[in-house]
């Protein structure tokens, strides 16, 4: 079950923390509506397939030792996500919704507008984004990969399950903000993502913590 909660909080962190996703996702909510914004979150669906066979297929090859070494390496990286989440959260003062009028269909010279994107457009657009993001790659090369293979260690089950439920925030956090966005809800979004990143943070100081203890006792095992 603690493997649930770790895909909680490392799923709310990164669904609502800024980055170049959130930032297509919100940009495609106010111009084209919140369905085209939900379609561009699910791109993580797509591009982690790869991202997630590569590093959980490596970092199950290594040994036990190394993959406690590798649990260390990643607390460190998860301080510092505690730390970047807090600073974000202290730093929100409206979601990142530029000008209506900037943001929207862009007109040419002739006074056309530019059709919207289709679903797979938007889809694709998001995908590359995402699968050239070093941070997703950083993410399952030293948390979640090692995450999965000691989950699936105790059941193949907790393995999915810490996966599942990761991707099921994370996305759906996403979605929320493409709803938030496109409706306008510039105030109410920044506060409860306030709070929000607020949890996040300290939740990924507990994340912290049991990486620790979880590559000390590999290490002494």
């Amino acid at each position: 079950m603690h493997y649930a909660i770790l895909g909680i909080v490392l799923g709310l962190a990164s669904g609502f923390s800024p980055g170049p996703l959130q930032t297509l996702v919100i940009s495609q909510a106010v111009r084209y509506g919140w369905r085209s914004g939900a379609t561009t979150a699910l791109a993580p669906l797509v591009s982690d397939i790869v991202i997630v066979s590569v590093t959980v297929g490596i970092i199950g090859l290594v040994p036990k030792m190394v993959l406690s070494l590798i649990s260390i390496v990643g607390a460190l990286v998860v301080t510092y996500l505690a730390w970047e989440t807090g600073k974000a959260s202290r730093e929100a003062s409206e979601l990142a919704i530029p000008n209506a009028l900037a943001v929207g269909a862009s007109p040419t010279k002739s006074g056309k507008v530019f059709a919207s994107p289709t679903p797979s457009q938007s889809l694709w657009r998001a995908v590359v984004v995402n699968f050239l993001n070093p941070h997703a790659w950083l993410f399952w090369a030293v948390i979640g990969a090692p995450m999965t293979i000691r989950a699936s260690a105790h059941h193949v089950v907790d393995g999915a399950l810490f996966i599942g439920i990761f991707y099921a925030t994370m996305v759906g956090s996403k979605i929320f903000l493409s709803i938030l966005a496109a409706h306008g809800v510039k105030w109410l979004g920044s506060k409860f993502q306030k709070w929000v990143l607020r949890g996040a943070a300290i939740g990924l100081v507990a994340v912290a913590i049991v990486l620790v203890v979880n590559g000390v006792v590999g290490i002494l095992a």
